[in-house]
């Protein structure tokens, strides 16, 4: 077993008893280091600290990785935790090199080091001084430790609060003041989906990745005063679906329309996550949809059948439901074949030369990239024309709405809420389904 650095506490607390909040009422981006007018929004209620002590996470910064370097503008302290413990006083403006040894761990800076096989590593700056962590700063703690491969991990130890200011804005980008409910719901999002996921990756010794895999962490640098200050009023506030944090899926833009979770992921129902217009009073009217301005509400993509030969051929045999085996050869069709009720595609078919395989839901976005390596297709929710020469796929349009997997709350549908008077509680039971806001982190 591992020798771990103590700690106060690791991890997310799990949390059973609820206290609800009473209703709030009613009530793109501001340029850097504006302050907002102080008191909250109009007509919004004010939440109050919590008597519950605030969670630390365990944020996964890098995993697998070969070496790290940590440093800090003021004095900081290395302890090493393994047969013994030492510490190594460091001066500011100095900086550790840590390297994974396949058994262990060396680290060095100037005029000291140490070597260590099985151990902790963890790096504590004087003062509120952030750590920085190769060229990122980041406020807390940093551990170091090797992972079942052998290689280095790295994990920042931060309470959930102050992990939300490098969470909030990447996830939500710089928003001006008028848009702070919106804000606020995505403080809030963000921390359920932090407390109902926390130890997720414990396969990993930590609770959450700092990237896209979980919720982009950024650290100190891209902290705002909009954002802090919607993550201060809303502090310890979480969303609960029967006394219970929820997952809390968020997206850029549903297109105008939620999705439910089940549609996405072949994951099981659940009654907050399901799909619903995102218009006042749930009409099915696209045109009058909060998110209708946002960008890529409509887009298109196209690709040569080269292009799509070789995405199918790159990508297929990881997404497809029925397992690929032998060679693909000529793609000889792409169609889709059942539909989910918000009309997003549950199934697409791809024929090929080798056989036809079928692809299931979201994974449709992993398949058909955007052109000219973008990155993944803006969303699943898109009607194909397809072009056959000579027997095989000549050249493939897809026509879509909206930019992300489409479930929990829209992004660009929250900011023109808030933008309209809605308070971030309006906000969040507009999409998130049947669920009640509670204090402390879900706490009695």
């Amino acid at each position: 077993m591992r020798l771990r650095a103590p700690t106060a506490m690791f991890g997310a607390l799990l949390l059973a008893a609820l206290t609800v909040v009473g209703a709030g009422c009613s009530g793109f981006g501001a340029p850097p280091g504006d302050e907002p007018p102080s008191g909250t929004a109009a007509g919004s209620a004010e939440p109050t600290a919590g008597s519950v002590g605030v969670p630390l996470l365990r944020v996964g910064l890098a995993e697998g990785v070969d070496e790290a370097k940590v440093g800090s503008g003021a004095a900081f302290t290395v302890a090493v935790y393994a047969e013994d413990v030492r510490r190594f006083a460091t001066s500011g403006g100095s900086e550790w090199t840590f390297r994974a040894r396949g058994d262990g761990i060396d680290g060095r800076s100037s005029g000291e080091s140490f070597s260590i096989g099985e151990g902790t590593v963890r790096v504590t700056a004087d003062g509120a001084w952030p750590l920085v962590i190769d060229g990122v700063a980041y406020h807390g703690e940093v551990e170091l430790f090797l992972s079942a491969s052998g290689a280095l991990s790295v994990v920042n130890v931060v309470d959930i609060e102050t992990y939300l200011r490098g969470v909030v804005p990447k996830e939500i980008g710089p928003r001006p003041v008028a848009e702070i409910e919106a804000v606020k719901a995505q403080a809030v999002a963000a921390r359920t989906y932090a407390i109902a996921s926390g130890g997720k990756r414990s396969g990993g010794d930590f609770d959450l990745f700092g990237t896209v895999s979980d919720q982009v962490y950024a650290g100190v640098a891209v902290e705002n005063a909009v954002c802090d200050r919607a993550i201060a009023e809303t502090a310890g506030i979480v969303a609960t679906y029967d006394r219970t944090p929820i997952n809390a899926y968020f997206h850029a833009n549903c297109g105008g329309r939620t999705e439910a979770r089940q549609e996405v992921w072949e994951l099981e129902e659940v009654p907050y996550l399901r799909s619903v217009w995102d218009t006042q009073g749930g009409t099915s009217d696209r045109d009058r949809a909060y998110c209708r301005a946002g960008s890529h509400f409509e887009w298109e993509a196209s690709w040569t059948g080269g292009e799509i030969e070789d995405l199918v051929h790159s990508y297929l045999p990881s997404v497809a439901s029925t397992p690929v085996k032998g060679s693909l050869g000529i793609v000889k069709d792409i169609r889709v074949t059942e539909r989910t009720p918000s009309g997003r595609i549950r199934w697409l078919e791809v024929r090929t030369a080798g056989g036809t395989y079928r692809v299931f839901g979201d994974r449709v976005r992993w398949l058909l990239r955007r052109p000219g390596g973008a990155g993944i297709l803006r969303s699943a929710w898109f009607d194909l024309s397809v072009k056959k020469r000579g027997g095989r796929v000549d050249r493939v349009t897809a026509t879509g709405h909206g930019y992300g997997h489409g479930v929990g709350m829209c992004q660009h549908g929250a900011m023109e809420m808030a933008r309209r008077g809605h308070s971030y509680e309006e906000i969040l039971k507009h999409y998130y389904a049947g669920i009640e806001l509670a204090r402390d982190y879900g706490a009695e």
